[in-house]
């Protein structure tokens, strides 16, 4: 049986597979064996004869007129507005048909390199800030792409619960013993920052909760790609007086890929000018040059102090206040470990921070030993999905947000607006797999004139939940709207991909089922408030 995990990442991918004749989860080169294992995220059409190149190769496409190159995929699963679309290169093409070809050919070059007719069954890692940022429609597109490959999915696991997953694996390999408390993970990957706690026993993983910062109105995310971007930037318009660089610009594009490489050749003198910056800013040499441009550690410190460390800071605040609700001895390294993945989570900056924000006075503080090798760090989301998808560890899932409706309705003694929660954070997704119905019936009052109802949904949490009228489309999310008087048996349901879906059913019987994705979409326009409690 040929069980894979797929780390399915912004800027890189990464692919796992369970090693039997060694007893070792493997990561796979794509090319070669001297090839790396991370495979960027890109995508190439030739114009000619729209044959498709993915990986290093596509990335290297990207300067010739030849190919049609994209990117950033990822986080533009199931996005419409062409606002958004465009500045990233999207203009006919469509992001969820670069990721279907990307997967594709990923997929199939393992398969023909290993000499296997297919994979039996598979695990894909999608950010966990993607359901608490209620970008669902993300997890949507994704499952569509799966389907349409006819891909064997077993189930989607959030990248941080996959990294807490390997970690289990390696802390029991090096140590030989099963650790047992709770697991910080800090996964900074190219777009999203993901803040994940969860309660280990042995080999079984209870996620309690996460945080984090996803999606963002101007940029992809607040993390890697968003970092680099401003620091190629400010530096670009500071030598050109000001002239703004644009996303489609090519200039653009090659001073990304130019600046990345270089960070990541120079990472030691980075590290070393950044260190020795924040101890006495005026030590600011220049550090490498690209394209004639000169970068400095405070071109670095700069943009990391605008785009990234509010997010982070707030992130991790409230993430502080989760281990405090759950009695987290966050000092005792025995039961309580912070295990730090993604790409992003190597750049100094961000290590420090985090570091700093747990008061650790060394480098060698037994909190953050995770028990990796070397590399482990940018595959360990990657490693625990085969590890997943293979058995090795068990899951215990739980839905993650609460969901349900705000009503005025005069039947079962409702006389007021009042949330009616109909699935509940914390329960168990096996109680929620068939389609849970708020008792009794909801009668709306409509407007046949207006075409509006007075029907909110609400999601989230006890503490901060996020209300959304359903204004628009009404007809597709509620059978016989334009019914005076008619009776709704109104529900949700989730699977353990937290995939969820709203139930609605009238009196004459009719039945619809819509995506929370697709609600979501429908209502894009409209204001959000949040309430908290």
């Amino acid at each position: 049986m040929i069980k894979i995990g797929l780390d399915f990442g912004t800027t890189n991918c990464t692919l796992s597979y369970y090693d039997s004749s060694r007893n070792v989860i493997e990561s796979y080169r794509m090319g070669s064996a001297g090839s790396q294992w991370y495979i960027p995220s890109f995508v190439s059409y030739e114009n000619e004869d729209q044959s498709i190149q993915i990986g290093r190769p596509a990335k290297r496409n990207q300067d010739d007129d030849d190919f049609s190159v994209f990117s950033a995929f990822k986080m533009l699963l199931g996005e419409k507005n062409p606002d958004r679309l465009e500045p990233f290169g999207y203009f006919d093409t469509k992001p969820d048909d670069c990721a279907k070809d990307y997967i594709n050919c990923l997929i199939q070059n393992y398969c023909t390199e290993k000499n296997i007719g297919s994979i039996d069954e598979m695990v894909i890692t999608v950010p966990e800030i993607w359901v608490k940022e209620h970008q669902h429609a993300c997890r949507e597109s994704l499952k569509t792409i799966c389907s349409d490959l006819n891909l064997p999915l077993q189930r989607f696991v959030s990248e941080p619960v996959a990294a807490t997953a390997y970690f289990v694996h390696c802390f029991k390999t090096k140590t030989k013993k099963f650790f047992n408390g709770h697991v910080l993970v800090c996964d900074y990957g190219g777009g999203t920052l993901d803040l994940s706690l969860s309660k280990v026993e042995g080999e079984k993983i209870s996620v309690l909760e996460c945080t984090g910062k996803g999606h963002d109105k101007n940029c992809l995310g607040r993390a890697g790609m968003a970092f680099d971007e401003e620091v190629v930037t400010n530096v670009y318009e500071n030598k050109h007086d000001g002239k703004k660089l644009s996303r489609t610009n090519p200039i653009f594009k090659s001073l990304m890929i130019d600046f990345e490489e270089f960070k990541i050749d120079h990472n030691e003198k980075v590290t070393k000018s950044l260190h020795q910056y924040l101890k006495n800013n005026a030590i600011n040499k220049k550090i490498f040059k690209v394209n004639s441009m000169p970068f400095f550690p405070s071109d670095f410190a700069n943009a990391f102090k605008k785009v990234i460390s509010p997010e982070m800071i707030k992130a991790l605040s409230e993430m502080k206040n989760y281990l405090n609700e759950h009695n987290v001895d966050i000092n005792n390294s025995d039961n309580f470990r912070i295990v730090m993945v993604g790409g992003f989570s190597n750049f100094y900056l961000v290590k420090q921070s985090i570091m700093d924000f747990f008061e650790s006075k060394t480098m060698s503080d037994k909190r953050f030993d995770s028990h990796f090798d070397l590399e482990d760090g940018s595959l360990a989301i990657s490693k625990g999905a085969a590890l997943i998808a293979n058995e090795m560890i068990e899951l215990d899932v739980t839905c993650p947000i609460s969901i349900g409706l705000k009503v005025k309705s005069d039947m079962n003694g409702f006389l007021e607006d009042v949330d009616i929660a109909v699935l509940r954070k914390g329960v168990k997704i096996s109680e929620y797999t068939d389609p849970v119905f708020i008792k009794g019936g909801i009668r709306f009052e409509v407007d046949p004139a207006m075409r509006k109802t007075p029907i909110v949904l609400f999601i989230g949490d006890n503490e901060r939940r996020k209300y959304i009228r359903l204004d628009q489309n009404i007809d597709q999310l509620f059978p016989n709207t334009h019914i005076q008087d008619n009776l709704w048996k109104v529900g949700f349901s989730v699977n353990e991909n937290f995939l969820f879906t709203l139930h609605a059913e009238d009196a004459k019987g009719l039945k619809i089922e819509n995506p929370l994705g697709d609600i979501l979409s429908m209502v894009s326009g409209l204001i959000y408030f949040e309430d908290n409690k």
